[in-house]
């Protein structure tokens, strides 16, 4: 579950500043990118907000989505979906065991091309901005989580806590 290594090779997706070889990171002490993007994300591109713009639908009786608007919609609901899921794996997090690193500070790593190459192709599918692949040579605390059990949003409150403690313990999930 949580192990020590010294310059093993892991690949990550960056979305921040572009990083250049040489470059060092130093991982767990501050918030990650991934915080920020979905901690402090708006969605006011009108001056209505998705739940206004469903509420005004269903009062007219017209539940017709012009593109902009079930791109909102579609984004509040995926965003907010994730803001809850994190909250809730960091919330699992802490009551078993503080130590191990927050989601929220960590660098999300694969270890084989394979892996990466399946993260690439979910990340263009729900994510449209650039994107830099990088190949790290890490040393420190890995922890090892089956990222399958993040992956579907659209379940109970229970069943994500379920879902975060069989993530947290190292569990891996059945095909």
């Amino acid at each position: 579950m949580l192990s020590n290594i010294i310059d093993e090779v892991y690949y990550h997706i960056n979305t921040g500043n572009k990083l250049k070889v040489g470059d060092v990171l130093k991982i767990g002490e501050e918030f990650n990118n991934f915080y920020y993007e979905i901690y402090n994300c708006e969605h006011l591109e009108s001056e209505k907000d998705a739940n206004q713009f469903l509420m005004e639908m269903r009062k007219n009786n017209n539940l017709i989505l012009n593109k902009e608007i079930a791109n909102l919609i579609f984004k509040t609901i995926n965003d907010d979906a994730m803001i809850t899921r994190e909250l809730m794996f960091e919330e699992v997090r802490k009551e078993i065991n503080s130590e191990l690193p927050s989601r929220l500070k960590c660098l999300y790593v694969c270890k084989t091309e394979e892996e990466i190459n399946e993260w690439i192709n979910i990340f263009k599918r729900t994510n449209k901005k650039n994107f830099q692949l990088l190949k790290l040579k890490l040393t420190g605390k890995v922890f090892l989580g089956d990222a399958s059990f993040i992956l579907r949003q659209n379940i109970s409150l229970n069943k994500k806590k379920e879902q975060a403690r069989l993530y947290w313990t190292g569990s891996k999930k059945k095909i």
